[in-house]
């Protein structure tokens, strides 16, 4: 199952496959049915309507999960990253039922869709590399389960400025080095998150005006400082 994109040697690299070689990946992939498809920016991977029999990982760009509301307002409930998964809860069913929430490609994207009951159905061959696959579909659920409730813990801090920080502290340091000097600071924890400005203010459920200003007034009072997705923390 090789795209003109992704070989089978570019697919074990991805967390879903580690410790699987290529040539084990070669007779796997046909036994679960799964497929690659890739989609350009602002086109939906999965509709609030349609039922999910397949589990996607995503291996390039970026898909946002929305949730439409009666009056047309869509919430930005989770984005999903390369390597990581999205439909799992819904493809796990035993009853197909629309899944009530939309993937949207925020980026590019290119996934690979597999059957969830095939990856988790042991096959008869008792095959090395389908129980490794099992375990870390496991670790990529956990793991997944985890950042879900990152978001809520996130989105449940009382004010706009401890859902920033709460947000950028989650995510991978970039360096230690300020950006730029500061006469509060002497080291800085940077970070570069995936997100525009308007995406993010969409994740933390505000306004983009809300949100620049906010972030305006912390690097007045020497919090961060911000220069496009790059953010320092700044540490007195």
């Amino acid at each position: 199952m090789e795209s003109n994109e992704f070989s089978l040697e570019d697919l074990t690299h991805f967390p879903l496959f580690e410790g699987i070689q290529a040539s084990e990946l070669e007779a796997l992939l046909p036994c679960l049915d799964g497929y690659i498809r890739s989609y350009p920016r602002n086109s939906f991977l999965i509709l609030d309507e349609d039922s999910v029999p397949y589990v996607g990982m995503l291996l390039s760009g970026m898909v946002f999960m929305l949730k439409e509301d009666e009056n047309g307002h869509q919430s930005l409930l989770n984005y999903m990253l390369p390597g990581e998964l999205f439909g799992e809860s819904f493809s796990l069913r035993k009853k197909k039922t629309p899944s009530h929430v939309s993937f949207l490609a925020a980026r590019n994207a290119t996934a690979l869709f597999l059957p969830l009951g095939k990856i988790m159905r042991s096959c008869e061959h008792h095959c090395r590399f389908h129980r490794i696959m099992n375990e870390n579909l496991y670790e990529l659920l956990a793991k997944k389960n985890a950042h879900l409730m990152q978001t809520l813990d996130i989105l449940s801090k009382d004010t706009l400025r401890d859902k920033i920080l709460s947000y950028l502290q989650l995510q991978p340091i970039e360096s230690t080095s300020p950006q730029k000097p500061s006469p509060h600071s002497e080291a800085a924890r940077s970070v570069t998150i995936p997100l525009n400005k308007s995406e993010l203010a969409h994740y933390l459920n505000v306004n983009r005006t809300s949100l620049c200003r906010e972030l305006a007034a912390m690097e007045k009072d020497g919090i961060l400082t911000v220069s496009g997705n790059r953010y320092s923390l700044l540490v007195s």
